[in-house]
């Protein structure tokens, strides 16, 4: 195959070769430590132009058949002992600033996830908009449940987009102002990180 369909959508000083690319989805495995899917490992690195998509497929596929990475029942993928051993011998072949963005990639997209399991947003279409309805979950009764009509169906997802970047933020300001009571909740300032970005 050509290189330069190898390199394509690949950011410069990315990696580039399929061991390469071996050892950075052991590290990034690694470094997580715990089981993540197909799905969420192909996100973090191509989101941050760090692998080629068909690179990516051929590196797991080979770590599969190699017994570097192992499947659960829930199609999500751990390391083996091979594969720990591979990420902590390997490692430092890697650029520094491509290992960072790859592990601060994958937490951001298991840190949203974790969000949306925790975290509910219905958008319900009515005839002359919709009603967003946000509710923060726990174990007993929801903490919070508040709905608000939008006229276009747009605004509901910047709000849903918000909610769920943090939930605690929007928690803290609805308590603070039904309540009166700023001292409890501290200061109100919204999360500088962007889990959509």
């Amino acid at each position: 195959m050509d290189h330069q369909a190898l390199t394509q959508g690949v950011r410069p000083g990315s990696v580039t070769t399929g061991h390469e690319i071996i050892i950075l989805i052991c590290y990034l495995m690694r470094e997580i430590g715990r089981p993540v899917t197909y799905e969420q490992l192909s996100q973090a690195l191509m989101s941050q132009q760090l692998v080629n998509y068909f690179e990516f497929a051929d590196a797991m596929s080979s770590l599969e058949k190699s017994g570097h990475i192992l499947a659960d029942g829930e199609h999500r993928w751990s390391l083996s002992p091979l594969g720990e051993q591979t990420a902590a011998t390997f490692q430092s072949t890697l650029p520094l600033a491509v290992r960072e963005r790859a592990v601060g990639s994958l937490e951001k997209i298991l840190t949203l996830l974790k969000r949306q399991q925790e975290n509910q947003v219905f958008i319900e279409k009515r005839e002359d908009g919709y009603t967003v309805t946000l509710t923060i979950t726990d174990i007993g009764s929801d903490l919070l449940s508040v709905s608000i009509f939008m006229p276009t169906r747009e605004e509901c997802e910047a709000i849903r987009r918000r909610f769920l970047n943090d939930p605690t933020y929007v928690y803290k300001g609805v308590f603070a102002l039904l309540t009166g009571d700023t001292a409890t909740v501290g200061d109100l300032l919204p999360s500088k990180e962007d889990l959509f970005e």
